[in-house]
């Protein structure tokens, strides 16, 4: 239950200070079990709070749970209000009315577990943000020299600092640090640490490498915290069964009873045309051999240039227009390839086949105009028409026909378009990736301009290190 920075208080919270309260009457008193009950909570999502909470007066440690809550239940920004293209809409709650009723009706504690999102992946990452924490305030680690390039069989002082720098984060123990020799060891971990962070797992302190062994401590937290809080904006408890695409890792997954069923790579929009973020309340229809309505915005830009650069352009890509608008037929070119998934969106965006098929391949797939293509859209179309009688050889039946065929969809299930740049597993590694869009900053930006400094205020001013507001408003 992280707070964003409000140094001040948090110093009259650590100091006994009650704080001001609002119009009306004074809340009565916490009994020995409420105040164990929102101990007990703010420790359990490693709250920065949590380590004083004990000696917080009733009025800051009701203060600490309200902010906390506040987080929890996702109201402290509204993600559309931010971008346009964060189309989530969580439900608004009275957070004090809501605390004073289940005050009331003497469910406190029951109410405090209610507040986060009871997805495991939720709480995976929630662990992760406790060691983070205390990594970061503990000075987390020093970063490399500029420039620095190692591999496997060298021997010099760098690759000290390199293995200390590996078991900062657990890539090794703490008693293989004093050697400076590049040995496998090292070579593991560094594979190891590559793979969680999106790299080519080279085992080579390349140039990549390093910028992500010199990313902060800190600045993992945040982004730990950014990705908390995306979770918060989503359905409680999520469907068991849905579909899922994530648009930070370029992935789709179909889940069954809770479990996936189905996982392929995606190809998401590029950075100048970002696939939004939103849910779908199902999948609604799958078109075999669809054609290809051309955006206006595609046509005027690339198409309609390269046509009049290039004759019989648009008769080579099996382009004509059609009620005035340009449109590709269905065929072995068609840019949504030999199917496409319908489900009601206000982005007009959708999941489709496509001819590129090697570009899958690549590590980075933020390739398209903001569509999501699939890496295997008829194993997927086979999983959402099995209970309608459809068999994967029935599929391929229809497609080679080559007519546009659109059949509804009968019991689908919804679609969630997320953006996950750290994520945790359950032994707690955690895994980090580049954020494309630039999501992560704008996010962070929007919970508080002052969180850079929250975490050192926090620890600082819990220590009695500093005077409350030293480090600005």
């Amino acid at each position: 239950m992280f707070r964003f920075a409000r140094p001040c208080l948090l110093a009259a919270l650590v100091s006994l200070a009650p704080l001001a309260s609002g119009a009306g009457p004074a809340a009565p008193p916490l009994t020995p079990a409420e105040r164990g009950a929102i101990i007990d909570a703010l420790r359990a999502n490693c709250d920065p709070s949590s380590g004083e909470a004990i000696k917080f007066a009733d009025s800051g440690l009701l203060e600490a749970v309200s902010e906390a809550a506040e987080a929890e239940l996702a109201q402290r920004v509204r993600p559309s209000d931010v971008d346009r293209a964060w189309a989530y809409d969580p439900p608004r709650h009275d957070i004090a009315a809501e605390l004073a009723a289940a005050r009331e009706a003497g469910r406190l504690g029951a109410w405090l577990k209610s507040l986060s999102p009871s997805d495991p992946r939720y709480r995976a990452l929630i662990a992760a943000r406790c060691r983070y924490q205390a990594m970061a305030w503990s000075g987390g680690w020093r970063p490399l020299p500029a420039g620095l390039r190692l591999s496997l069989g060298e021997q010099r002082p760098d690759v000290k600092l390199l293995r200390q720098r590996l078991a900062a984060e657990g890539y090794l123990p703490r008693q293989a640090t004093a050697s400076v020799t590049f040995d496998e060891s090292v070579q593991r971990a560094l594979r190891s640490f590559q793979q969680r962070h999106g790299l080519a797992a080279n085992g080579l302190v390349d140039r990549k490498t390093l910028a992500a062994l010199n990313v902060s401590a800190e600045a993992r937290l945040q982004q730990i915290e950014v990705n908390l809080e995306r979770w918060r904006w989503l359905a409680r408890p999520l469907p068991a069964n849905r579909a899922e695409v994530d648009v930070a890792a370029a992935q789709m997954t179909l889940y069954r009873d809770g479990v996936p069923a189905l996982t392929m790579r995606a190809i998401v929009g590029d950075p100048r045309h970002h696939t939004p973020l939103f849910t779908a309340p199902r999948l609604q229809a799958v078109v075999f051999n669809p054609p290809w309505n051309v955006p206006d915005s595609i046509a005027r830009a690339e198409i309609l240039p390269k046509a009049a650069k290039n004759p019989g352009y648009l008769a080579r890509e099996n382009m004509t227009f059609v009620d005035g608008r340009l449109q590709q037929r269905p065929g072995p070119k068609n840019a949504l390839g030999q199917l496409k998934i319908d489900f009601p969106s206000p982005f007009g965006v959708y999941l489709h086949d496509t001819p590129a098929k090697s570009l899958f391949g690549r590590a980075v797939r933020a390739l398209s105009h903001g569509c999501m293509r699939l890496e295997k859209p008829r194993e997927l179309a086979a999983a959402l028409l099995a209970n309608q009688g459809w068999t994967a050889e029935r599929i391929d039946a229809a497609i080679a026909q080559g007519a546009t065929q659109r059949v509804e969809l009968k019991g689908a299930p919804p679609l969630f378009v997320i953006y996950t740049t750290a994520e945790a597993d359950a032994s707690g590694a955690v895994t980090f990736r580049p954020d494309p869009y630039g999501w992560d900053d704008r996010l962070r930006a929007a919970l508080a301009p002052s969180l850079a400094s929250d975490i050192r205020v926090r620890a600082a001013t819990a220590n009695g290190d500093v005077e409350p507001g030293q480090f600005g408003p």
